[in-house]
């Protein structure tokens, strides 16, 4: 017995309007939105991985000015496609009716980071300046994403930055050594993250793509807290300002949670706060080391889940979400 049938025998329906639901719920057209998404996002990826395959099986047949020559149209016929079929920039969010137009903008930029890419393994145009290398396709991808309002675009230009600033530390210290848990790109870190949030901010009081808030806060929240989170374990004599910044970082991004009814940013803020109470607090206790340290230590545990627990069954309404 179905939902409709049950209404009936409810009275709650009659059997014409039971009849009318049933054939709208059979000949209503489904929609196929996410499964496009889905296999265009594939398709650029395997796309991708053909080129990648088909340039390391052939690099000796095709040679390197024919490839480069290859990448090089394709990517202009797609930003080529882009400028021809964008409209007009605009503060506001601005929506393509057609779904393959972020396709071929998001495959033009991918082709353009390949070609760059490319051309510096191979004939070495930046040299030893790797952070140009870096920063170049990551300022165009800032760019484009402005110019055709793209979130994923964004995502690349944001990545581009961040890999930018963190080359431009100390690159061949990082490449020899591994030393990716130096104070410099700590502070690095903290620097980067701080500007993708402050800039954020910025844009939203001015209200220029307000809609890019969620991804720049979405790199610079995880940047920040991991970054914190990194210099309070190397338990310096700066613990306890990293600790202060952690639990001021929380409490921003709690009120921006709760501001944007975001439950991800809500979550985040949950996470990583609690990783840097509980270091801290088990710090303190292995310091006392004694039974009542060990009491506290368990009290603490049952405590905080029961806590996970009710934030879990609370959170709708700290975000002022109505059922």
């Amino acid at each position: 017995m179905n939902v409709t049938d049950q209404l009936v025998n409810d009275g709650i329906l009659d059997q014409e309007q039971a009849v009318c639901i049933n054939n709208f719920e059979r000949e209503k057209p489904m929609s196929v939105h996410w499964e496009l998404k889905i296999i265009l996002y594939l398709g650029i990826l395997l796309f991708m991985s053909g080129l990648g395959i088909l340039v390391y099986i052939n690099i000796d047949t095709i040679g390197h000015t024919a490839i480069i020559a290859a990448i090089s149209i394709a990517c202009a016929l797609c930003f080529y496609y882009g400028f021809k079929h964008r409209k007009p920039y605009s503060n506001q969010e601005v929506k393509y009716d057609s779904p393959l137009f972020d396709y071929v903008i998001l495959l033009g930029c991918l082709l353009f980071g390949v070609l760059i890419g490319y051309m510096q393994y191979q004939y070495n145009v930046f040299g030893l300046h790797y952070g140009i290398a870096t920063l170049f396709p990551a300022a165009l991808y800032l760019s484009m994403a402005y110019i055709f309002d793209h979130k994923g675009i964004l995502s690349l230009g944001i990545t581009g930055f961040a890999a930018w600033a963190g080359i431009s530390v100390t690159p061949m210290h990082l490449l020899e050594y591994n030393d990716f848990s130096s104070i410099d790109i700590i502070w690095t870190s903290i620097g980067v993250g701080t500007i993708l949030a402050g800039f954020s901010k910025y844009a939203d009081m001015k209200e220029i793509k307000k809609h890019f808030g969620f991804t720049y806060n979405n790199f610079a929240a995880n940047i920040l807290f991991i970054a914190l989170i990194a210099g309070l374990f190397d338990e310096g004599y700066m613990a306890i300002a990293y600790f202060l910044m952690i639990a001021g970082l929380v409490f921003y991004y709690f009120r921006y949670a709760v501001a944007e009814k975001s439950f991800l940013f809500l979550l985040l803020s949950v996470i990583y706060g609690y990783i840097a109470l509980t270091y801290v607090f088990f710090s303190l206790l292995i310091n006392i080391g004694n039974e009542l340290s060990f009491m506290l230590g368990l009290f603490y545990i049952i405590a905080s889940c029961a806590a996970i627990v009710l934030f879990f069954i609370y959170y709708k309404r700290i975000l002022g979400i109505k059922k």
